[in-house]
């Protein structure tokens, strides 16, 4: 009797926590919460400053910490993304829309969230109901992209892109999909326009191959980074790639501040 009141018990427990998880509609691999989007806009930070000892850092937002101290450089935080570090989620963070929300990078005392050294540090204006993400790189200073992300999916067949040049070194930097150019001349800091990429439902299937190239070198110029994945052109997602790193490092080894090319779900 004892055992079989067990097993009901944790039954029960089992469907209350099935029941209280909401999956993410747009099938992201997320769970999530609802939030009040006629109050809050929704911001990710993609946190790319390729220190030579790779720090650990901590973000913050109107002084309060919202990350652990697990962020280092090539992570679009929250939900991290592809040839990145952290997950593979379509997370954003809920914060309160208003014309002055301060968004920090530092690096914390150990065992502490308190700032021992400043990293990058911002002002933003937000939208109540949108999504933003915060690109933010090194040259021989500090520099962040702040943008307004597209969340209309797109028609199915397809994913939606759009690119970023992450690099400081690299003045200009071309996008290809296998033999494709798809984003030509992206400046550092800058954003391509949006572009489709065919997923293979209604017409011949993209590349899984991705390789970031000098702007105008060309298909056969000198490849600074590839990276190769399915996971890239899944169907009806929107997804930002970005080059980060620094050209002239070795593309094999440990160093971070190897080139790379990467990418996040934007949804």
């Amino acid at each position: 009797m004892r055992s079989f009141l067990n097993i009901s018990i944790l039954s029960l427990l089992f469907t209350l926590v099935f029941l209280g998880c909401k999956k993410n509609k747009d099938n992201v691999f997320s769970e999530y919460d609802e939030v009040d989007l006629s109050t809050k806009a929704m911001i990710k930070v993609n946190y790319n400053v390729a220190f030579y000892n790779d720090p650990f850092v901590q973000i913050k937002i109107n002084d309060v910490r919202v990350s652990g101290t697990n962020v280092r450089s090539r992570f679009p935080f929250p939900g991290g993304g592809f040839n990145t570090f952290g997950g593979s989620t379509g997370d954003y963070l809920p914060i309160a829309a208003g014309p002055n929300t301060k968004i920090s990078v530092s690096i914390p005392k150990k065992g502490t969230n308190i700032d021992s050294i400043d990293v990058y540090t911002t002002s933003v204006a937000t939208v109540a109901g949108k999504r933003y993400s915060l690109h933010v790189a090194d040259s021989l200073n500090r520099k962040g992209l702040f943008i307004d992300e597209d969340f209309e999916l797109p028609d199915s067949g397809f994913v939606k892109m759009r690119f970023v040049n992450l690099i400081a070194n690299a003045p200009f930097i071309d996008l290809y999909n296998g033999t494709n150019l798809v984003a030509a001349n992206i400046p550092f800091m800058g954003i391509s326009d949006k572009f489709l990429i065919s997923t293979g439902t209604t017409a011949a299937p993209a590349s899984t191959v991705w390789t970031i190239r000098a702007g105008g070198s060309g298909p056969t110029g000198t490849v600074i980074a590839t990276y190769t994945s399915g996971s890239t052109i899944l169907n009806r997602r929107i997804y930002t790639a970005f080059a980060t790193g620094y050209t002239g490092y070795p593309t094999s080894g440990s160093d971070l501040r190897k080139p790379y090319v990467a990418f996040y779900y934007v949804r």
